[in-house]
């Protein structure tokens, strides 16, 4: 008997780093294809992968000639391959992939959730979004939220009727211990090529530099501490974005500050995570921090945001500090806590690690996952 043929989409092949590895446990039970929009990174997940791929360009914002035109692109495609479950992430994919799987009647339809992007906006474009994510779900068969945040504001804004799963404690993809660890010898010692000594106390942020992610507030912070701590260094791993932009000034900041290093996008993240003091993030939206976690299994200490998916992961005085978004005071006052508190930084990254690895463990995560998708396939 043949594997069912199981499609994961998502909007921008970058996205599919969501799914490294737990392909290839989805493959013991199903004939997994990628669909994404096209690019060298749709080409290297599939050769890695050892999957099929087809790349459709979709866009990740409103574009109605184009969403339509992608969409009678997703339904060709599915009547020529005729998959038996479709699995779309992220809004756009999630929209297009669902009505064209339910149009080609895919008898198994997973809208998976991974954040909420109607959170943080204000009129016709909110009422848009949610408009987006009610469809996503009436035209799904089965609705999987990343955490148990996401699920609770699902339903408390009525996103849907359906039950909403979660697999696990929720995460996308859990965390790999021993490529996050600090014992891996692939971790280099990046510390001289960045100009960095032991005196060195380093704050450092792993995302996109937009103004959701709370850059503004960040580098405010960092400068008012750098004032009485010259010692401090903040290491940026990421790039800027024109879609939701951080302030002029702050940019400039960035730019030009030798005491803020910004190392752009990077593939392998771990050697900057392992030149960290403390990790903030002080984003204004998640729908799971996986950043976070992957800081804390690389024995690093958080200052993170008081919202949904991030409250998960941190708990508050324990593994990290929880703040309330938005808030350069709150942000400054627990940043500098954790320079002159030398003793609460280390007992909280003595824990840091062993704690994410009892709630995300990735093997233990992909098991639940290929156990839930079979059952309802």
């Amino acid at each position: 008997m043949e594997n069912k043929k199981f499609i994961i989409i998502t909007t921008i092949p970058l996205s599919l780093y969501f799914f490294k590895g737990q392909i290839q446990v989805l493959k013991k039970s199903f004939e997994v294809n990628l669909v994404s929009s096209p690019g060298s990174m749709l080409d290297e997940s599939c050769k890695a992968e050892d999957v099929n791929g087809f790349p459709i360009s979709m866009k990740r914002e409103i574009s109605l000639f184009h969403d339509i035109f992608s969409l009678f692109s997703l339904i060709k495609l599915f009547f020529k391959i005729k998959p038996d479950v479709v699995h779309g992430s992220t809004p756009k994919a999630g929209l297009l992939s669902m009505i064209a799987a339910w149009f080609c009647n895919v008898n198994t339809r997973i809208y998976y959730i991974h954040g909420l992007r109607y959170q943080g906006t204000k009129g016709l474009k909110r009422r848009i979004l949610v408009t987006m994510e009610r469809l996503s779900c009436f035209f799904s068969t089965d609705v999987y939220a990343v955490s148990f945040g996401v699920k609770d504001v699902l339903e408390q804004d009525r996103i849907t009727n359906k039950k909403i799963n979660i697999i696990g404690n929720g995460s996308v993809n859990g965390i790999n211990i021993d490529y996050f660890s600090v014992d891996n010898k692939e971790v280099v010692d990046l510390r001289k090529p960045l100009g960095l000594t032991t005196d060195n106390f380093v704050f450092g942020f792993v995302g996109r530099l937009v103004k959701d992610k709370g850059i503004n507030e960040l580098v405010t912070a960092f400068l008012q501490i750098n004032k009485n701590h010259p010692e401090c260094r903040l290491l940026l791993v990421g790039g800027f974005e024109k879609g939701d932009p951080i302030d002029k000034n702050i940019e400039n900041e960035i730019k030009t500050n030798n005491k803020i290093l910004n190392v752009g996008f990077q593939k392998d993240v771990r050697p900057y995570y392992n030149l960290m003091d403390i990790f903030v993030f002080p984003s204004y939206r998640e729908g799971f921090g996986v950043a976070l976690m992957e800081a804390a299994a690389m024995n690093v200490p958080s200052v993170s945001s008081n919202i949904i998916g991030c409250n998960e992961i941190i708990s508050n005085g324990y593994n990290g500090v929880l703040v309330n978004p938005k808030s350069k005071d709150e942000l400054f006052t627990v940043m500098k806590m954790f320079i002159l508190d030398e003793n609460k930084r280390n007992e909280m990254a003595k824990v840091c690690r062993d704690y994410v690895i009892k709630k995300y463990e990735q093997n233990n995560l992909w098991d639940k996952t290929l156990e839930s998708y079979t059952l309802i396939s």
